[in-house]
């Protein structure tokens, strides 16, 4: 009989503090990233100075050519290699990474570069960096591990649909563990292009960074001696585009609320104890959730400590994990904790595209 992945393992590098034990840490203490003070970017949250090169000292020439978002995306597999658990042997791991903007920074320097010099001084190593799936081709490479590798940039639900992939390939037994999560970077393109397109981010700071989940089976945990740190119970997609341009992010209360139900009953955990929303003060999100769960739950107040970004889904289900395996944690900074055995992860995107996943107690 099949079981539910579990996790077992995260790394997180976020603006608030790197590493699991930092990160609770400070979340626990009740602290907030500090803002840009200056530039295109002021007034968002910024990930701290990171050494790729201590974590994969092996990977220096590759590293020289690696733009700044495909770091981040390694740092963040580090740290969940150097977790408590570890990941065991990567051999089969598969690698799944949602960024729904990519290495735009990068791209945007090379054409500019590209206009202005001439195709003749267009730097042919910094081409690969301008895919989206750069940062899971460099994470595979770097963590020698030789499972599928995909990419998912779904806007707003990219990580959630990243990690779900991983739960699936898990659960159907295509592979016994994937590295998931997601990233995304601040920077001034990203800012302009937001604004340029009528879709700023309306709540919250922008942010950046990036988490990395280990999923496997409960048979491999085991084998390996590795303690579950929370249950994937599930996920659910779906769309609730309200009305006006795909491009701005819009979502019908009563598909958010439809949503929900659908995934408090499927996976069987019944009304969830945290709530953990892209945008907590989304009242679309909001009402739509109290009524899909049919009662008041405590939210994280991430948007504000930690910033918002297309690929948060997986900050917030590296969040939720620590939240199950740890009851002492706030949920946020008024000290409420979680009254329940499980969280649920709302993320919406752009064109209307929603998911809701379930993570339970171990």
């Amino acid at each position: 009989m099949k079981s539910d992945p579990v996790i077992t393992a995260l790394g997180v590098l976020s603006p608030l503090a790197m590493g699991r034990a930092e990160f609770a840490q400070a979340w626990r203490s009740g602290a907030s990233a500090e803002p840009v003070a200056e530039g295109p970017t002021a007034g968002g949250l910024a990930v701290g100075k990171f050494i790729l090169r201590k974590s994969y000292p092996e990977g220096r020439a590759l590293m020289r050519r690696m733009d700044r978002l495909s770091k981040m995306i390694c740092m963040a597999g580090a740290l969940a290699r150097d977790d408590e658990a570890g990941l065991g042997d990567v051999s089969r791991t598969a690698v799944a990474v949602g960024t729904d903007l990519g290495t735009l920074e990068e791209t945007w320097a090379f054409l500019c570069r590209l206009r202005e010099k001439g195709p003749e001084l267009a730097n042919p190593n910094s081409f690969p960096n301008l895919v989206p799936n750069a940062g899971a081709g460099y994470l595979g490479i770097l963590m020698k591990a030789r499972g599928p590798s995909h990419t998912f940039c779904q806007h707003s639900t990219c990580a959630d649909d990243a990690l779900s992939w991983a739960a699936d390939g898990v659960l159907s037994g295509w592979f016994d563990s994937a590295l998931a999560g997601g990233a995304e970077e601040l920077g001034e393109i990203r800012a302009r292009a937001m604004a340029r397109a009528g879709c700023p981010i309306s709540v919250g700071p922008a942010g950046e960074g990036g988490a990395m989940l280990l999923l496997e089976s409960r048979a491999r945990a085991a084998a390996r001696g590795a303690k579950p740190l929370a249950v994937w119970s599930g996920s659910w997609g779906g769309s609730g585009l309200r009305r006006g341009s795909p491009l701005k992010r819009e979502v019908d209360p009563d598909e958010v609320a439809n949503l929900v139900s659908i995934a408090v009953e499927r996976s069987g955990v019944g009304p969830v104890g945290v709530a953990l929303l892209s945008h907590p003060s989304d009242e679309a999100l909001r009402d739509g959730m109290l009524r899909g769960l049919g009662r008041e739950v405590p939210m994280t107040d991430h948007d504000a400590r930690c910033g918002i970004h297309p690929a948060d889904g997986a900050l917030r289900a590296a969040l939720a994990t620590m939240l199950l395996a740890d009851a002492t944690l706030p949920v946020n900074r008024s000290g409420v904790n979680r009254n329940g055995p499980a969280a649920l992860l709302l993320s919406a995107g752009r064109g209307g595209s929603l998911r809701a996943s379930v993570l339970s107690e171990a």
